[in-house]
Order: C-alpha cells, then sequence, then structure tokens
C-alpha cells in the first residue's frame, strides 16, 4: 500500500458519483419536458418511492407523468450502499406501538417488515437486473446486555412478522467474520442491489406500462387550480388531478409546509478494489449485509467483481494515504480475517431524517401528498411505500391502507438540528477511538 503523504483527496465533494453512477450503462434519455402535459397524476421525483408509484398506476391503466431533475438514480438512491434493511432505525416496534398507537404503529410495523420481500418479488416479477442480492440482512451489537436486548426486539416484531432471528456471539462470528459482537439479528429478508441500476429498470417498466418520464425537468412551483394542480418545470407545464411529491430533500421546494422537516446525514460510502478468494470466503461468505447497531455505524457488503463496499467518516481534506489507511485499521479491528485493501472509489451521499426516525407521507392539500423522509432505510421502505400510495390514489374509497396520512412536522430547532447527524456520527467515530486506546 502507498504510503506517501501528498496523495490527492480521494474524493471531488458532494458533487462526486457514487461507484453505481459511475459504472452505470448508458441510461435510455428521455426527452425535459416542453410544453403542457395533461395526466391523471403527476410525481415529482424517480427515485424508488416515485418510479415504484407511478409503475403502480400505469399498471393500472391510469395516466402518469413523472418528472425528474436529472435521470434516475441522480440523486440519494445512487448514492447509497444499496442495502436492504427491512428494520426500524434507532427504536424498537414497542415504542412505535406506544408512540402511535396500535391501528397506526402496528400498520408501519407490518409495512417495514414486508418491505424486503416485497421489493425482491418487484424485481423478480420485472425481471430487474440489479445485482439483487436477497441474502439477508445482519444486525449485529456489542455488550453483556446485547443478547437479551436483540431477542426483546425481536419479540416485538412477532406479531408482525417471523422472519428474524437472534443470533449468539459464536453464529455473529461465523456467519459474518466479525469481531467482537456478543449478538446479532438477523433479518432474512434483507440483503443489497444495484440502486443505480434498480432505478434504472423501474423507469423503463414505468414506460413500458405507458407511464411518461422526463428527465432533467427539475419542478420550480406547484399552484392549485379549479380541477386539480399545476405543477411547472425548467421547460415546461403538467396539469393532473393528483400530484404527489417524492422528491425527499427537495420536496420543501414545492410546497411552504415541507421547509424544515427533513434533516440530511451526510455519510461516506467506499468500494474497494478486488479482494482475493480467501477475504471473500472470511468476510460474510454467505453474502448478507452488514450494519451493526452501534453508534459508531460500521457497516459491509459484497457487491459485483468480489469488491467490499463500507462506510467510513472522511473529512473533506484528507488526503487518499489517510483514509486508505484508516479504512484498513477500522477493518482489521472489525475482522476476523484481514488483508489490506485499497480504495477504488469514495463518495458522499446523504440520507434524509425525520423527527420520529419512521416513513412519513403527508397530506398537503386534496390531491396533493407527499413521501418524507427514508432515515437511511429507503430502499426497501420507499419500494413499498409507493405501493401503498398507489392503492390509496387508485381506490380512495375503499382501499384500507397500511399506513396513515400525517401532516408536516417541522424539526424543533431546525437551524441547529440540521447539523446534529453528522456531529453524532462523527463524534461516535472519535469517541470509539479513545475508548480502543
Amino acid at each position: 500500500m502507498t504510503r506517501g503523504r501528498d496523495r490527492a483527496p480521494p474524493w471531488g465533494g458532494a458533487d462526486t458519483a457514487s461507484f453505481w453512477q459511475a459504472e452505470a450503462a448508458d441510461v435510455v434519455a428521455h426527452p425535459p419536458l416542453r410544453g403542457v402535459v395533461e395526466a391523471e397524476f403527476a410525481v415529482v421525483g424517480a427515485g424508488i418511492a416515485g418510479l415504484s408509484l407511478a409503475l403502480q398506476l400505469a399498471l393500472a391503466g391510469r395516466e402518469v407523468v413523472v418528472v425528474e431533475e436529472s435521470v434516475p438514480g441522480a440523486g440519494a438512491l445512487g448514492a447509497s450502499a444499496g442495502i436492504v434493511a427491512p428494520q426500524l432505525v434507532r427504536t424498537t416496534p414497542a415504542r412505535v406501538l406506544a408512540r402511535l398507537g396500535r391501528e397506526v404503529g402496528g400498520g408501519w410495523l407490518r409495512l417495514i417488515g414486508e418491505s424486503g420481500g416485497h421489493l425482491f418479488d418487484l424485481i423478480r416479477e420485472h425481471a430487474i437486473a440489479c445485482d439483487a442480492r436477497p441474502q439477508g440482512f445482519v444486525a449485529p451489537a456489542r455488550g453483556e446486555d446485547a443478547p437479551r436486548r436483540l431477542a426483546m426486539v425481536v419479540e416485538q416484531w412477532r406479531p408482525f412478522r417471523r422472519d428474524l432471528t437472534v443470533l449468539d456471539a459464536a453464529a455473529v462470528a461465523a456467519l459474518t467474520g466479525t469481531a467482537g459482537y456478543t449478538a446479532a439479528v438477523l433479518d432474512a429478508s434483507g440483503g443489497g442491489v444495484d440502486p443505480v441500476r434498480l432505478a434504472q429498470g423501474l423507469a423503463e417498466r414505468l414506460v413500458a406500462a405507458g407511464g411518461r418520464l422526463f428527465h432533467h425537468s427539475p419542478a420550480t412551483a406547484l399552484d392549485r387550480e379549479a380541477h386539480g394542480w399545476r405543477l411547472l418545470t425548467a421547460g415546461g407545464t403538467v396539469r393532473a388531478a393528483g400530484v404527489v411529491l417524492c422528491a425527499n430533500g427537495g420536496n420543501h421546494r414545492l410546497h411552504p409546509m415541507l421547509r424544515e422537516t427533513v434533516l440530511p446525514m451526510r455519510i461516506h460510502e467506499l468500494v474497494t478494489r478486488p479482494l482475493s478468494r480467501a477475504m471473500r470466503a472470511a468476510v460474510l461468505p454467505h453474502g448478507q449485509a452488514l450494519t451493526d447497531l452501534e453508534r459508531d455505524i460500521f457497516s459491509i457488503r459484497w457487491i459485483a467483481g468480489d469488491r467490499l463496499l463500507t462506510y467510513y467518516p472522511v473529512s473533506a481534506h484528507a488526503t487518499a494515504d489517510a483514509v486508505e489507511i484508516a479504512v484498513n485499521d477500522r477493518l482489521r479491528a472489525m475482522l476476523r480475517y484481514h488483508e489490506p485493501v485499497r480504495i477504488a472509489h469514495l463518495w458522499q451521499g446523504v440520507a434524509w431524517m425525520n423527527s420520529s426516525l419512521l416513513p412519513r407521507v403527508v397530506r398537503l392539500d386534496d390531491g396533493l401528498l407527499a413521501v418524507q423522509a427514508c432515515n437511511g432505510r429507503g430502499i426497501a421502505t420507499n419500494a413499498i411505500v409507493g405501493r401503498e400510495v398507489a392503492r390509496i390514489l387508485l381506490a380512495p374509497q375503499s382501499y384500507r391502507p397500511q399506513i396513515a396520512l400525517d401532516m408536516p412536522r417541522a424539526v424543533r430547532g431546525f437551524a441547529l438540528a440540521r447539523h446534529l447527524p453528522n456531529v453524532l456520527l462523527h463524534g461516535a467515530r472519535a469517541l470509539a477511538r479513545l475508548t480502543r486506546r
């Protein structure tokens, strides 16, 4: 491994393309929106929520238009790790039920529990080539009380799903090749995908089903009309009876009630160069994805080409050498078997968070909904949320949805809170370094 001191920073900043984006085949080009287009439904954003929602509407024979600021997979989805994790974020089923009640909370828990299977079924049904890996998701934890804590969480899930297993320390080590964890939850419905190829595949199926997709058409304004909505883009207009905003962190630009409702958490992901057969056999040999439950988050998964994908917080001025050394130091500490890795690609992604850390679908007006915040679990949850929103739109009087439509909720103390996710991530990393000394 090169140890020089003057290699340039390993990434170009927030605009650096992800590994998936850089490696993606040429996307099928769709023109920007020009002139006036009429439709029954308009969807803003060609991410997982927007595309899965629009596809369901098109398959039902309804007129749907999707406007996308860039191309499918260019936003937060394409910069993600591609992990399918049908789990809650920093909470438990019992807390969700206490906060939302049995009916609303139970609906969300059933939906999240179903989300991994739904996503992989969707991929199979539409024959989307996106390196789908439905081998499962592992969420390990440290500490003497971890077996008890995780067993309690799995028991709380039992009324809503039965595909979770608690692993003891020996089983975690054997299944994952990691060191130091005392227990884990194995979610058989999780796994991983190439998120850009997934988005491209959904977009192709949408158009084949009769939906219309416009690239490079950022939505700029939204106005109420007598019989629906007028959605303005940089080059044209969509008139629709119903509109769903699925641009996540960009939704606030179109409606004032969505301002200060989500927080960005910046995450650095990296992909290694191809690794040896010995490393491949020792680390996650059965192909599951792993993200632990510690504050100092450790996350790994294999992707095509025997490459390892992991997360590591990177300062803007860090050199390539410094990052590579730090990543290897961490892998050496976390894995039972380690060989030096070389970084092939490093980029910055973003997970949009809200105050509840649960998915949120909000009703802003008659015929106007918004899907808000993926909370780092967007690939699984947004696909099934898109399905649910489509079912609501297709049968508003008869369908009994598993989700309850909410009102927008501003994050208290937004000016300071917007920096909190990143402070916590870097603070946890610093604390972990101190405690290991």
